[in-house]
Parts: structure tokens; C-alpha cells; sequence
């Protein structure tokens, strides 16, 4: 008999749900490129965290976000220096439990800026970890934590 798989060998009843968290992280990554940092803020529950593990503090903590208004906040300036950004989303990864669930997203983002004379491309391989949390239908953030797997930093030859 082959071995089951914790979580693959669940997903025939939380289809809905999965399809659900999918769009969120695409939605999230729109927003994004799109720089409407509201609207990416509105992704997450109220009291929601967006974790930064490559942006430290002075004493090497992650950098915290609690709330829709400090994370459109930080948005607003994380991206105020890039000219455009396009962010890949790859595999996700879930475990469901009723309104509550974990996942792992993978994703190329992409950044344009100007820097060295010229323009650059900036692509990081991030790593979230998040936590999600379904209220009255609607699933949500409560909290996202950004991990950088690598970076590629080059100098842009072609708009």
C-alpha cells in the first residue's frame, strides 16, 4: 500500500478553501505591482502582521507591520524607490483546519530601479510563510512573514 501524504491526501474537501488562499496571494501580488498599498493592507484581518525577515532591525530582528494602517504604511515606502515591480507566483503549499489555515508561497519579485548610472533589474526569491484566517467567508492574512531565499541584483539593458 503506498504512504499517505499529510495534507495531499486532504484536499478533495477543502477545494473552496485552497482555491480561496490561491487567489488571495495572486491578489496580494497585483496589488502590489499595482502600488495600491489600501488595497493590499485590506488583505489582511485587522490586527494582521506583515513580517520582514530580510529588512532587520539594528539588533537583527525582523521588521513587524500590526495593522492595516502600518502596513500600507510600510509599503507605500518599501516600494517608493523601485519604478515598477512584477511579482511571479509559484508553488503553494496549504494545511487547512476549518477557519484557519498555514501556507507556503514561493515567488520571483522583480524590481526596477535606477541606481549605478543606469537602470537595474532586482529580483529577489521570497519565501512567505503565512497564516491565514477565514472571517465571515472571506479569508485574509493574519500574518505574512517575507523570507529571501537569494537576490540577483544586475544592471537592466532593455526596458
Amino acid at each position: 500500500m503506498a504512504p499517505t501524504l499529510p495534507g495531499v491526501d486532504r484536499v478533495e474537501g477543502d477545494v473552496a478553501a485552497r482555491v480561496a488562499l490561491r487567489l488571495l496571494v495572486d491578489t496580494y501580488a497585483r496589488h502590489v505591482d499595482r502600488r495600491d498599498a489600501d488595497a493590499v493592507a485590506a488583505l489582511f484581518s485587522a490586527g494582521g502582521r506583515l513580517v520582514a525577515h530580510f529588512y532587520s532591525s539594528a539588533d537583527g530582528s525582523p521588521t513587524v507591520r500590526t495593522g492595516r494602517a502600518e502596513i500600507a504604511a510600510a509599503l507605500v515606502a518599501g516600494l517608493e524607490r523601485y519604478l515598477g515591480t512584477t511579482h511571479v507566483v509559484g508553488g503553494q503549499v496549504l494545511d487547512i483546519d476549518g477557519d484557519h489555515a498555514r501556507g507556503e508561497t514561493v515567488c520571483l519579485a522583480h524590481h526596477v530601479y535606477e541606481g549605478d548610472g543606469g537602470r537595474r533589474l532586482l529580483v529577489m526569491a521570497v519565501r512567505y510563510q503565512d497564516e491565514f484566517v477565514c472571517e465571515s467567508g472571506t479569508w485574509r492574512f493574519a500574518e505574512r512573514q517575507l523570507r529571501l531565499d537569494w537576490r540577483d541584483d544586475r544592471p537592466m539593458t532593455e526596458r
